[in-house]
């Protein structure tokens, strides 16, 4: 059976490349297999479930306690992963602990999430904010799939989604729209609460980083943002946190990401410090500083 929306997605993917940093140039290249959910592409990691999977729940409550496990988040992203036989590694416990914070700070109707991966943020805002409308704004080859991975959920989110690639096209009432990166202008008329971005600006061009947060601006709408203080890519751009256009709108927060300082491996002596560090807040960009 012919799926109409990967196939746009498919016949899409020249005209993101365009918003491709050396970085992604690198990595979704013509031989990488971005249709297997299983591929890490530096876009994210799928774990499936397996007999070694208890050696990283040990590590995981070394490095995180015993309270993540308890965490309404938690629970709700496995019953949505135990339907497709997924583990829950550490890519998915950053967005856990992420979710959980936002969750007492923000209730937005809208969402959209800029450089999703795995449906880590998708999954986690449908979960979290009730009757929230999502927008998911990435190349082509991610979204593809971030596509092919909700289709396997079969779940409410999955069955109420759009694909948004022509500059006239009117929002409808889906609860998911996936909008390639070269169609984020139409996201200017999108009055979006909440914006999130995870671990895809410090990969992104300066030029992409700024039309985004035009785009937020625009939007008078609040980020989350979690990114690497500093970045170096492949063509030698370098990319600062602090240097991204924040301009002098309201800081909710702003600080070290607790939980993206340290990591887990099966490797001695299993839990390792990042080279470099992570930060991450929460602007409002509704409201300048007093």
């Amino acid at each position: 059976m012919t799926d109409n929306i990967l196939n746009r997605l498919i016949n899409n993917i020249q005209n993101t490349n365009e918003n491709k940093s050396s970085y992604w140039k690198q990595y979704l290249n013509n031989k990488s297999n971005f249709m297997s959910e299983y591929e890490h592409l530096n876009f994210g990691s799928y774990t499936k479930k397996s007999y070694k999977n208890f050696i990283h729940i040990i590590l995981q409550y070394i490095l995180f306690g015993n309270k993540l496990f308890k965490t309404q988040t938690y629970k709700e992203y496995k019953n949505n992963f135990d339907l497709i036989n997924r583990f829950i590694d550490l890519d998915t416990i950053r967005h856990i602990l992420t979710f959980e914070k936002l969750k007492k700070l923000i209730q937005p109707k809208s969402v959209c999430i800029i450089g999703d991966g795995k449906i880590n943020g998708v999954l986690g805002a449908y979960l979290t904010f009730k009757n929230v409308k999502i927008y998911s704004v990435n190349l082509s080859e991610t979204l593809i799939n971030d596509y092919k991975i909700l289709k396997s959920l079969n779940n409410e989110l999955s069955k109420s989604l759009d694909l948004i690639d022509n500059s006239n096209f009117y929002f409808s009432d889906k609860m998911l729209h996936l909008i390639p990166s070269n169609f984020k202008n139409i996201l200017y008329q999108a009055n979006i609460d909440l914006f999130i971005n995870i671990s895809s600006f410090q990969e992104m061009t300066i030029n992409e980083i700024d039309e985004y947060f035009k785009i937020i601006k625009k939007n008078k709408s609040k980020l989350y943002c979690c990114n690497r203080e500093y970045k170096k890519l492949y063509a030698g751009e370098e990319i600062y946190f602090d240097k991204y256009p924040w301009e002098d709108y309201k800081k909710i927060f702003w600080e070290n990401t607790p939980w993206a300082q340290k990591f887990y491996s099966t490797k001695f002596p299993f839990i390792h410090k990042y080279h470099g560090n992570i930060k991450h807040c929460l602007v409002d960009f509704g409201l300048k500083k007093n």
